[in-house]
């Protein structure tokens, strides 16, 4: 959970308060300490390095060569779409590298290597995207709970005024609605990045068996 300045102010009470009021505890700790503002249990890594799960031959220098083959292409989309079964990969992946033979071993570990790189790139893009989302998340949170913060200090001034304050605790109702269904959401949009890494590293363990 992240950390929040709810309130502005000396009275530590009324922080106490809100935090209650917000669902938050007084003394939120950080997911992350690193990352103080990263709202989930899974610690940040912005990137991801093609050797934490690739042991095949480097991809460094393939750039997008892989898009000018349409077959490889054709897989590599497949690979990326989580909706497919990665069992029915293996033999897509095994026939578009060609027989093991001797003397074409390069070649067919280069086509290995190609679907690998592009595989690679498109999921890398979709776990940045994912957690581009997930902070963009947060920070709808963060403006949330901010904008309670605020309303409560309105509620308090405006204890003389019934419909007024009666305006105020609508807002407020309707605020932590949205607040508590994001916040029930929040498992889900956690766990993004974490299911586009698995599914890479299965996919780079399907293609390393592949190798001659």
């Amino acid at each position: 959970m992240r950390r929040y300045s709810l309130i502005l102010g000396p009275a530590f009470a009324s922080v106490l308060t809100t935090a209650a009021i917000i669902g938050l505890p007084a003394a939120a700790v950080a997911q992350d300490p690193k990352n103080p503002d990263w709202p989930c249990p899974q610690i940040l890594v912005p990137t991801l390095s093609p050797a934490s799960v690739w042991d095949g031959p480097s991809i460094d220098g393939l750039g997008e060569e892989w898009q000018r083959d349409p077959a490889i292409a054709t897989l590599i989309r497949r690979a990326a779409d989580d909706s497919v079964d990665l069992a029915t990969l293996e033999p897509q992946a095994e026939a578009l590298a060609g027989p093991l033979k001797q003397g074409a071993e390069q070649e067919r570990d280069h086509r290995i290597a190609l679907v690998f790189a592009g595989t690679f790139q498109t999921l890398d893009r979709q776990r940045t995207a994912a957690i581009a989302s997930i902070e963009r998340y947060a920070q709808h949170q963060r403006a949330l709970r901010d904008r309670i913060a605020a309303a409560l200090r309105d509620l308090d001034a405006a204890s003389g005024d019934a419909a007024r304050a009666q305006e105020i605790k609508g807002a407020i109702a309707w605020d932590r609605r949205i607040l508590d269904d994001r916040r029930r959401a929040q498992t889900a949009v956690c766990e993004q990045p974490a299911r586009i890494e698995q599914r890479l590293g299965q996919i780079a363990r399907m293609l390393s068996a592949l190798l001659s």
